[in-house]
């Protein structure tokens, strides 16, 4: 059962926008215009209190993020009113005023704020959502280039004062559309202030568009009272304090409505060129053709980005996070179309009595021997070795400019750190694990790189026989081993 305090934030928002529709009739009607401007006034200076009051006493855990939003709603509230005051009784107030100073100052605070929202929904810079981000900016910054700032910036009447501060406005929603984006692509929790904010946001830049087209009209005022019922109603919000809680590892897919909204940004630039043209005006055509190219990069990186995604997958072991077999193999290869003079070593590792902890521990046991043991491989090994689970509690390294001793030695270390410590198999349980060991070199053992995994396969089968927890090297394996099929492995290694 919800609270009256819970419920403070819609309360908010709906006392709002009946504000923001009562302004916008007197403002239609002209009636009680000194009214009006205490009531936009108002709600601004309302809004701007509630957030830094919310801040101050729930003191979330991003609270930057949100003094910064108060902040910049402060200098809003003194544009507001310096921008009441200044208006002539039959005249609009000059511009650029002392107004749109204030206006203006609010862009930085606003970006500071999205900034430190954003950095700590998804710490680090999560590429794939900055270069989504930056296909539709593009593509919204062309269009409010050809259809807006183009036109107002030609205006001949406007003085250099008037010209800056006309560009500087729609500059500033391109910013915090960019930052919008991102915190709009990246991950993180959907909360209900989450969304009241995005939401405060684009009726924001609803408002500068509309106010850009035809000066402030009844339209626009609305709008931009409804963002300050928003904003306030995002602070109110009870999850206020996890609108930037740290999104968990890959949260962001690529979904089909995703691909769609970046295919129609993408192609947005050429068809405002092809209206252009067909409107017989290609004045545009140099912007036009810097937003194609961008455009054209933004995708490439995209691609290439997705495609480097799909290979790490491929050859990155989902359980263990060393390479796959595949990629192992790859490796081989690659390592022997290289001309060294040392050569290079295998060698292939197995856990010894696996199937008896899957048995008696269950499997998430046997994932988390497998991760630990995966673990104590890769600080074994050298820099430059390919450490792989070659399937099942099978490992392998590829130990590339390593002769006979070399490889030996990282057998036996390998060896060593393994069952140097015991694993914690669940419910308090420390198991002591070991693998056994077969090597095998190039070309000490065969000079046919085929074979190499082969013998070594061989040795390691001798190490099982032989009593486990043990480095046997190909040279040293029976001349004549006994031949298993993999299939038959578990069975051999539980006899």
């Amino acid at each position: 059962m919800t609270t009256a305090s819970e419920n403070r934030w819609a309360t908010f928002v709906a006392l709002g926008l009946l504000t923001a529709t009562g302004f916008a009739i007197m403002q239609v009607t002209g009636a009680v215009p000194a009214l009006a401007g205490a009531l936009y006034t108002g709600l601004s200076a309302l809004t701007a209190a509630t957030v830094l009051v919310v801040t101050h006493r729930r003191r979330p855990p991003g609270r930057l993020g949100w003094y910064l939003l108060g902040a910049g709603q402060i200098a809003y509230t003194i544009g507001d009113a310096l921008h009441a005051v200044s208006r002539p009784p039959h005249d609009g107030p000059a511009f650029p005023s002392v107004a749109d100073a204030f206006y203006l100052v609010q862009y930085p605070l606003l970006v500071g704020a999205l900034v430190a929202f954003v950095r700590r929904r998804t710490p680090g810079r999560h590429t794939p959502t900055l270069i989504d981000a930056g296909i539709i900016a593009v593509s919204v910054g062309l269009v409010s280039w050809v259809y807006l700032i183009g036109p107002l910036t030609a205006d001949e009447g406007l003085s250099p004062a008037a010209r800056l501060v006309t560009v500087a406005y729609p500059v500033g929603d391109l910013l915090v559309l960019v930052l919008g984006l991102r915190m709009l692509l990246g991950g993180g929790a959907r909360t209900p202030s989450y969304l009241l904010l995005l939401t405060s946001l684009l009726t924001m830049l609803g408002a500068d568009v509309a106010a850009t087209l035809s000066r402030a009209n009844a339209w626009s005022c609305f709008l931009w009272l409804a963002t300050y019922a928003l904003l306030g109603g995002a602070a109110l919000h009870p999850s206020m304090d996890r609108i930037d809680a740290p999104a968990s590892a890959h949260t962001t897919r690529t979904t089909a409505a995703r691909l769609a909204v970046l295919a129609g940004a993408s192609l947005l630039a050429p068809a405002v060129l092809l209206l252009r043209y067909l409107q017989g005006d290609v004045s545009d055509v140099p912007v036009i053709a810097i937003a194609c190219a961008l455009l054209f990069l933004l995708v490439l990186g995209r691609m290439a980005g997705m495609v480097a995604a799909q290979h790490r997958i491929a050859v990155t072991d989902g359980l263990t996070g060393l390479s796959t077999r595949r990629a192992f193999e790859e490796q081989l290869r690659a390592e022997t179309g290289r001309r060294r003079h040392r050569g290079f070593g295998v060698v292939l590792l197995d856990i010894d009595h696996f199937k008896a902890i899957n048995d008696e521990h269950g499997h998430a046991a046997g994932d988390r021997v497998l991760r630990d043991v995966a673990r104590r491989l890769r600080a074994a090994a050298r820099a430059d070795d390919t450490v792989a689970r070659y399937g099942g509690e099978e490992f392998a390294v590829l130990a590339p400019d390593a002769g006979e001793a070399e490889v030996a030695a990282l057998a036996e270390r390998v060896r060593r750190v393994v069952a140097g410590g015991t694993v914690d198999v669940g419910d308090g349980v420390h198991r002591c694990v070991t693998v056994s060991v077969g090597t095998a070199v190039l070309p000490d053992d065969t000079t046919e790189p085929d074979e190499l995994v082969q013998l070594a396969d061989l040795a390691l089968y001798a190490a099982k026989r032989d009593g486990r927890d043990r480095v046997v090297a190909a040279r040293r394996a029976p001349a004549r081993p006994v031949h298993l099929p993999r299939s038959r492995r578990s069975e051999f290694e539980a006899a």
